[in-house]
Protein backbone atom coordinates (compact mmCIF):
# COMPACT_ATOMS: atom_id res chain seq x y z
CA UNK A 1 0.00 0.00 0.00
CA UNK A 2 1.24 3.09 -0.93
CA UNK A 3 0.85 6.99 0.89
CA UNK A 4 -1.86 7.59 -1.35
CA UNK A 5 -3.56 5.04 0.39
CA UNK A 6 -3.27 5.00 3.55
CA UNK A 7 -5.58 5.74 6.35
CA UNK A 8 -5.54 9.47 6.77
CA UNK A 9 -4.94 9.01 10.33
CA UNK A 10 -1.71 6.93 9.78
CA UNK A 11 -0.38 9.42 6.92
CA UNK A 12 -0.86 12.51 9.87
CA UNK A 13 0.87 10.60 12.55
CA UNK A 14 3.96 9.99 10.00
CA UNK A 15 3.76 13.51 8.79
CA UNK A 16 3.71 14.98 12.60
CA UNK A 17 6.57 13.17 13.53
CA UNK A 18 10.06 14.69 12.16
CA UNK A 19 11.30 11.41 11.38
CA UNK A 20 11.34 11.23 7.62
CA UNK A 21 11.04 7.70 5.83
CA UNK A 22 15.03 6.83 6.04
CA UNK A 23 14.31 6.70 9.96
CA UNK A 24 17.08 9.32 10.81
CA UNK A 25 15.23 12.66 12.73
CA UNK A 26 15.11 15.85 11.14
CA UNK A 27 17.33 18.82 12.16
CA UNK A 28 14.73 21.74 11.09
CA UNK A 29 12.31 22.67 13.26
CA UNK A 30 8.65 20.73 13.49
CA UNK A 31 8.89 20.07 17.13
CA UNK A 32 8.76 22.32 20.10
CA UNK A 33 12.48 22.20 20.51
CA UNK A 34 12.77 23.19 17.01
CA UNK A 35 15.56 20.78 16.43
CA UNK A 36 19.42 21.26 16.50
CA UNK A 37 20.99 24.02 15.67
CA UNK A 38 23.20 23.28 12.05
CA UNK A 39 26.61 22.81 13.20
CA UNK A 40 27.21 21.73 16.10
CA UNK A 41 26.94 18.24 17.65
CA UNK A 42 23.14 17.99 19.88
CA UNK A 43 24.46 14.39 21.95
CA UNK A 44 27.54 16.51 22.90
CA UNK A 45 25.27 19.97 23.91
CA UNK A 46 23.30 18.04 25.64
CA UNK A 47 25.74 15.80 27.68
CA UNK A 48 27.21 19.48 28.33
CA UNK A 49 23.92 20.58 29.66
CA UNK A 50 23.61 17.63 31.58
CA UNK A 51 27.26 17.86 33.46
CA UNK A 52 26.51 21.42 33.71
CA UNK A 53 23.75 20.94 36.17
CA UNK A 54 24.85 18.29 38.08
CA UNK A 55 26.63 21.30 39.62
CA UNK A 56 23.15 22.71 40.85
CA UNK A 57 21.49 19.52 41.44
CA UNK A 58 24.23 18.07 43.53
CA UNK A 59 26.50 20.71 45.21
CA UNK A 60 29.63 18.62 45.58
CA UNK A 61 29.73 17.61 41.92
CA UNK A 62 30.84 20.94 41.29
CA UNK A 63 34.09 19.70 39.90
CA UNK A 64 32.53 18.00 37.05
CA UNK A 65 32.56 20.49 34.34
CA UNK A 66 35.78 21.71 34.76
CA UNK A 67 37.29 17.75 34.14
CA UNK A 68 34.63 17.12 31.41
CA UNK A 69 35.48 20.52 29.73
CA UNK A 70 38.29 22.32 30.70
CA UNK A 71 38.00 24.92 28.32
CA UNK A 72 34.74 26.28 27.85
CA UNK A 73 33.57 28.71 29.38
CA UNK A 74 29.88 27.83 29.59
CA UNK A 75 31.14 24.53 31.91
CA UNK A 76 33.46 26.50 33.70
CA UNK A 77 30.71 30.00 34.80
CA UNK A 78 28.27 26.48 35.90
CA UNK A 79 31.33 24.80 37.86
CA UNK A 80 31.54 28.62 39.52
CA UNK A 81 28.04 29.01 40.46
CA UNK A 82 27.36 25.81 41.64
CA UNK A 83 30.78 26.02 44.03
CA UNK A 84 29.15 29.25 45.29
CA UNK A 85 25.84 27.79 45.69
CA UNK A 86 27.32 25.13 47.44
CA UNK A 87 29.42 27.03 49.82
CA UNK A 88 26.32 29.83 50.79
CA UNK A 89 24.06 26.57 51.74
CA UNK A 90 26.83 24.65 54.02
CA UNK A 91 27.62 27.91 55.76
CA UNK A 92 24.50 29.01 55.97
CA UNK A 93 23.07 25.85 56.75
CA UNK A 94 25.96 25.48 59.37
CA UNK A 95 25.53 28.91 61.00
CA UNK A 96 21.73 28.94 60.89
CA UNK A 97 21.55 25.50 62.15
CA UNK A 98 23.85 26.22 65.68
CA UNK A 99 21.70 29.86 65.97
CA UNK A 100 18.32 27.58 66.40
CA UNK A 101 20.03 26.26 69.85
CA UNK A 102 19.94 29.38 71.38
CA UNK A 103 17.14 29.61 74.14
CA UNK A 104 14.48 31.91 73.16
CA UNK A 105 15.30 33.02 69.60
CA UNK A 106 15.60 29.46 68.78
CA UNK A 107 12.26 28.75 66.78
CA UNK A 108 12.98 32.23 64.76
CA UNK A 109 15.64 30.99 63.68
CA UNK A 110 14.64 27.42 63.13
CA UNK A 111 11.95 29.03 60.79
CA UNK A 112 14.97 31.26 58.81
CA UNK A 113 16.41 27.79 58.61
CA UNK A 114 13.42 26.53 56.56
CA UNK A 115 13.28 29.82 54.67
CA UNK A 116 16.92 29.53 53.80
CA UNK A 117 16.38 25.90 52.40
CA UNK A 118 13.72 27.26 50.42
CA UNK A 119 15.74 30.04 49.05
CA UNK A 120 18.62 27.76 48.39
CA UNK A 121 16.25 25.42 46.34
CA UNK A 122 15.02 28.18 44.29
CA UNK A 123 19.00 28.93 43.53
CA UNK A 124 19.60 26.03 41.83
CA UNK A 125 15.97 25.66 39.52
CA UNK A 126 17.42 29.07 38.80
CA UNK A 127 20.75 27.89 37.79
CA UNK A 128 19.78 24.51 36.03
CA UNK A 129 16.90 26.66 34.23
CA UNK A 130 20.29 28.59 32.75
CA UNK A 131 21.83 25.67 31.74
CA UNK A 132 19.07 24.23 30.21
CA UNK A 133 18.32 27.81 28.33
CA UNK A 134 22.54 27.65 27.58
CA UNK A 135 22.93 31.25 29.51
CA UNK A 136 25.72 32.57 31.24
CA UNK A 137 23.35 34.41 33.88
CA UNK A 138 24.40 34.83 37.66
CA UNK A 139 22.14 33.57 40.06
CA UNK A 140 20.40 36.70 41.70
CA UNK A 141 22.27 37.83 45.03
CA UNK A 142 25.14 35.02 45.52
CA UNK A 143 26.29 34.74 41.82
CA UNK A 144 28.23 37.55 41.70
CA UNK A 145 30.79 36.48 43.36
CA UNK A 146 33.65 34.72 41.19
CA UNK A 147 35.71 31.88 43.01
CA UNK A 148 36.32 29.80 39.92
CA UNK A 149 38.39 31.81 36.82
Amino acid sequence: MDENNRPADEVEKRDASSVPENGTPSSEGGGKGGGAPQGNDPNGDVQKKVVCALTYLFGILFFLPLIVYPDDDFARFHANQGLIVLLVSVIGGAVLGILTMLPVVGLVFTILSSLFGVVMLVACIFGILNVVREEKRELPVIGKFTIIK
